[in-house]
């Protein structure tokens, strides 16, 4: 079974570059800091890129400190169609396929608990058929408050491709993750972060504003110091991300 955690982070000359530099902040101290925290180290990082990055040197050093084997390979373009966006790019062609394949979608500022991994290729090596785990139970993060959220959504999904399959978690939205297959969560602890920050790409970058695609959030609380324990980031940059 190959695993592979796939992440665009493609920001070229045409971003200002003290946010090229904010982001690849994220992408050392929060993406990668959650992948080198995994107890499974199974795992290959594929992530495309801009390769006219100005910062393309520091970028690439904060993936390699992720400690696993990686990939990076340049970046294709981004589909802009409502619920449909998800991030294009020659995923396949990286991918040493013929055996059982997981994908797995994370963006470059956001982080998942150390065992998520592990819980995912459990799940897998007990299943033949194609399936997407799904990681329903997380953490928005709004500057020093925590939302515990319940999405049913692949958001943080993983696409299982039995051998002869060629396909990807990226070749649908992580809202139309169940077109790939059946959706299953790996785990119903609470596995992942969602960073919001001044230069996040979504409509709910501050606030709690939700999107109807059967989520729900608690109320906010303070983050806890058992909080920061189960997930090994750089909490002082989450918590003043919207400064």
């Amino acid at each position: 079974m190959r695993h592979y955690i796939l992440t665009r982070s493609a920001y070229g000359p045409a971003t200002r570059l003290r946010d090229n530099q904010r982001r690849i902040d994220f992408l050392r101290n929060v993406t990668a800091a959650s992948l080198r925290a995994q107890t499974t180290r199974n795992l290959v990082w594929l992530v495309l890129i801009d390769p006219a990055d100005p910062l393309l040197a520091q970028r690439r050093e904060a993936i390699e400190s992720a400690g696993l084997p990686c990939i990076i390979a340049p970046a294709g373009k981004m589909e802009r169609t409502g619920i449909h966006d998800r991030p294009w790019g020659p995923w396949a062609e990286h991918i040493e396929w013929g055996d059982t394949t997981l994908t797995t979608r994370l963006d470059d500022d956001d982080a998942i608990a150390p065992f998520a991994m592990a819980r995912v290729q459990r799940a897998a090596a007990a299943q033949g058929e194609p399936v997407v785990w799904t990681l329903p139970v997380g953490y928005r993060i709004v500057g020093p408050r925590a939302f515990r959220i319940d999405w049913p959504l692949a958001q943080f999904g993983t696409l299982q491709a039995p051998p002869g399959q060629r396909r990807t978690i990226f070749d649908k939205s992580h809202q139309l993750a169940g077109e790939l297959a059946p959706l299953r969560p790996a785990t119903r602890d609470p596995a992942w972060l969602w960073v919001r920050h001044k230069l996040t790409r979504s409509r709910l970058n501050v606030g709690r504003q939700t999107m109807l695609n059967g989520r729900s959030e608690g109320n906010a609380k303070r983050i806890t110091p058992e909080l920061r324990a189960e997930f090994p980031v750089d909490w002082a940059l989450i918590e003043g991300a919207l400064r």
